[in-house]
């Protein structure tokens, strides 16, 4: 759950601060005095393609770390059912 825990924090602080750096990005421009919304707009799509270049990684780690604890999940189950069947009922 750490690495789970951990990496989504990292994959939130990232998309904080890429977004943050966006609006910066678009403020800057509106205080210049640029109303024309089709040039906020690229501002804004051309930021979009830019992402942490760990983002991805990040992502399919906390995906296989989840696909592993349902298959561990799945297996205790299993241990505990057959457990279950071989105790004598009173």
């Amino acid at each position: 759950m750490f690495f789970v825990f951990t990496g989504l924090g990292y994959m939130i602080w990232s998309a904080t601060v890429s977004a943050l750096n966006r609006l910066d990005d678009v403020m800057v421009k509106v205080q210049g005095g640029t109303t024309n919304l089709q040039e906020l707009s690229d501002i804004v799509g051309s930021k979009m393609l830019t992402t942490d270049p760990y983002h991805d990684a990040v992502f399919y780690v906390i995906v296989c770390f989840w696909i592993f604890a349902i298959i561990d999940a799945y297996r205790i189950g299993k241990q505990r059912e057959f457990q279950d069947e071989e105790t004598p009922q009173l």
